[in-house]
């Protein structure tokens, strides 16, 4: 049975969020991650975002967000600068993304998900991902058996409209923060290590990933 896109965009905020915690997660704090400042980008190619629906009922699901570093910026630039969209364009602009060293990705809700609903659906992504050949058995084991206690500050409340999943993807660590409406840190983990950011990134930009192309044709649009 084809998933809906409800369950699509939590399966994407868990594998994003989940697949870094057997790095050994330690506590973050500080100012949230921004989608502007440091070495993020501004102006053309800088930016993408998307409006995910449920396609039947055309409910709202989540917004999403996403703002790469000036060297990935200048990837893009050179692979897309005066060209129209096409497929063949798109895979080249996904892979720069899939590689990009620094993104903010920011997805806000638009509707309340129980974390046992989104736990449920995560562990069918972890099965999903290692059929796919991106994490091993065991991961998908560790993983699916900690979810419980990794996200326990929602355990009664679960995610609500409104609330930020926000991910600061560096080279070396991921930092990935639950924000309520009214500015409450609900989640706030770093996950030290190399893959965490191919990981991030291609959650959103592999082949088959729902998220792929509206992103991606929203970064060329804005562009002209």
């Amino acid at each position: 049975m084809q998933r809906s896109r409800t369950q699509s965009v939590v399966v994407s905020a868990g594998v994003c969020a989940l697949m870094f915690g057997l790095a050994g997660a330690a506590a973050a704090g500080g100012p949230l991650p921004a989608l502007e400042g440091g070495d993020l980008a501004q102006g053309q190619f800088a930016a993408m975002h998307m409006l995910l629906q449920k396609t039947v009922l055309n409910i709202n699901v989540a917004t999403i967000d996403v703002r790469v570093d000036r060297g990935t910026q200048s990837r893009f630039a050179q692979i897309a600068s005066g060209k129209s969209y096409a497929p063949d364009l798109g895979h080249q602009l996904a892979l720069a993304a899939i590689d990009a060293k620094h993104a903010v990705v920011v997805m806000q809700f638009k509707r309340d998900i129980p974390l046992n609903r989104w736990i449920g659906v995560v562990k069918d992504s972890l099965e999903e991902a290692r059929k796919a050949g991106l994490i091993t058995r065991d991961v998908e084991k560790t993983v699916g058996d900690s979810l419980a206690e990794w996200f326990g500050a929602l355990k009664d409340r679960g995610y609500e409209k409104d609330d930020r999943l926000i991910y600061a993807v560096m080279p070396d660590s991921v930092r990935s923060v639950v924000v309520s409406k009214g500015g409450q840190v609900l989640v706030d983990r770093v996950d030290p290590g190399h893959p965490g950011r191919r990981v991030v990134m291609g959650s959103y930009f592999a082949t088959g990933s729902e998220f792929r192309e509206p992103l991606l044709k929203s970064l060329f649009e804005s562009a002209h």
